[in-house]
């Protein structure tokens, strides 16, 4: 969702696997999503989505990394000469590997999607990376995708909303994101991906309620 800059994140190193989570203090299935809400977004997986048996599966880091250099090597951060330190190389992996949630959408034997995120505080639910290689960008199974293992599984453990941003320039990022009934909440001038705008699912109704009330120009 982030217009590549999760894989320009990924490509200088995170595609490596992470073996060294007990430096962390915790198990490497702990999630931030299972420490803060005991949300485990694996548990409904595998799952199928189409009839041509494309499924949505538990991530592996290694083959997430592969994709994404796959599909956006042209953001690594190398091409751009910003490659990171060894020490930030590793806790990067680190933190892929043991605190987000990482879902891969494979067909064939290969992967062709990827979602991953992790909370952001204690009531918002960050999508770092959601994708699909350019043949599968099909509306029923983006929709799809998105909704039965990213927001139906949050929705169920009580995550209030979740966020996610993209640059002013992607419009079809922008699309995607009114077709699953995000609102653009925010923007702001990043300093590693430039001006981004910031968008909102609210899985609460109560909460959604309060945000059109406060700045959706809608009447109590």
């Amino acid at each position: 969702m982030n217009d590549g800059s999760f894989a320009a994140e990924w490509a200088s190193g995170g595609a490596q696997p992470c073996t060294d989570a007990q430096a962390l203090g915790r198990p490497s299935s702990q999630t931030l999503s299972m420490q803060f809400w005991g949300c485990d977004l694996s548990q409904r997986l595998p799952r199928t989505l189409t009839e041509g048996g494309t499924q949505a599966v538990s991530g592996d880091i290694t083959r997430i990394g592969g994709f994404l250099m796959q599909q956006f090597a042209w953001l690594a951060e190398d091409a751009r000469h910003a490659a990171p330190s060894d020490w930030l190389s590793l806790a990067k992996r680190r933190y892929l590997a043991s605190a987000c949630d990482l879902i891969e959408l494979r067909h064939d034997g290969e992967t062709v999607g990827a979602i991953v995120g992790a909370p952001e505080d204690w009531a918002t639910y960050y999508v770092r990376f959601f994708a699909l290689a350019p043949e599968f960008q099909k509306p029923a199974l983006t929709r799809r995708f998105a909704r039965e293992c990213l927001f139906e599984p949050l929705a169920a453990c009580g995550v209030p909303r979740i966020c996610a941003e993209t640059s002013p320039a992607n419009r079809a990022m922008a699309r995607l994101f009114s077709e699953l009934s995000f609102l653009a909440t925010g923007q702001q001038l990043s300093d590693r991906w430039g001006p981004l705008v910031r968008y909102t699912k609210f899985l609460d109704p109560a909460c959604e309620s309060v945000f059109l009330q406060r700045f959706g120009g809608l009447a109590p």
